[in-house]
């Protein structure tokens, strides 16, 4: 879990639509702007209005600590993230984080990163950072949709020099089938490491595909949260080894051989 956890009135800078369905918030929070790492997350609650009561959790999809505000990306479906489709610029939301765990750098030469659905914002913000190390890592992005429009975040991952390949199950963009399809041919050569955040059924193909190679891989999961530190316990997944993690403060981040899938 993150070692300071901020509290925040954020207004909304921006709202735009990337997508149908999919929306990225900017929000003016200096204090998680400056101590967000990639793989964490936020909880963010509309002011004004209990319904629906709980909060939702966003991993960050950009930090800008200079600008002080933060980005994050989600697709509408349901009753929080509709109500959360209202917020035009000048209003505000109520946030905390960050949260939970973060990405650790690999230790090899060649970096797969995989994607699926809104899974894309915390493998964003690492193509990123990692964009930035020096000297700069091989980076591959391997990025899935139902469908070409809703492959977003593409952008980011350009932007990181990353080479892009995506698939979607319809057959209109790249690959058509599973984004994992893609996965083995990048294995073969150098020494990768996986990071991966997506559906759980992606996440259990990856960490399969990960574990028959003896690949390294970090995987962001999601799961339905209602607090985000640790007290409801409503986002418990099975470790290998026994017992449960809490998603939100044992993780989000988690290695692939520790999750009983």
């Amino acid at each position: 879990m993150a070692d300071t956890l901020h509290i925040l009135t954020a207004e909304v800078l921006d709202h735009q639509e990337i997508a149908p369905e999919h929306f990225v918030m900017t929000l003016d929070a200096p204090e998680i702007a400056e101590a967000v790492r990639p793989g964490q997350f936020v909880m963010v609650r509309s002011l004004g209005a209990w319904d629906p009561l709980l909060p939702r959790a966003f991993s960050v999809y950009h930090a800008d600590p200079e600008g002080g505000c933060i980005e994050i990306l989600y697709r509408e479906v349901g009753r929080g993230t509709r109500r959360l489709r209202l917020h035009e610029p000048g209003m505000s939301v109520h946030v905390w984080g960050p949260l939970g765990n973060v990405f650790s750098l690999p230790e090899g030469d060649r970096i797969v990163l995989v994607g699926g659905g809104v899974g894309i914002p915390p493998l964003a913000f690492w193509a990123e950072h990692l964009a930035a190390l020096a000297p700069p890592m091989e980076l591959v992005a391997l990025i899935g949709a139902a469908t070409k429009e809703f492959l977003v975040g593409l952008p980011h991952f350009r932007r990181a020099r990353a080479l892009l390949r995506t698939s979607t199950d319809d057959g209109t963009a790249g690959h058509q089938g599973y984004v994992t399809e893609l996965l083995p041919e990048f294995l073969e050569h150098s020494r990768p490491t996986i990071y991966a955040c997506g559906p759980m059924p992606m996440l259990a193909a990856v960490a399969r595909i990960a574990e028959a190679r003896n690949v390294p891989a970090e995987l962001a999961l999601e799961a339905p949260m209602a607090c985000g530190v640790g007290a409801c316990l409503g986002c418990t997944v099975p470790r290998r080894e026994g017992g449960y993690a809490r998603v939100c403060t044992d993780g989000p981040v988690f290695q692939a051989r520790d999750i009983q899938w």
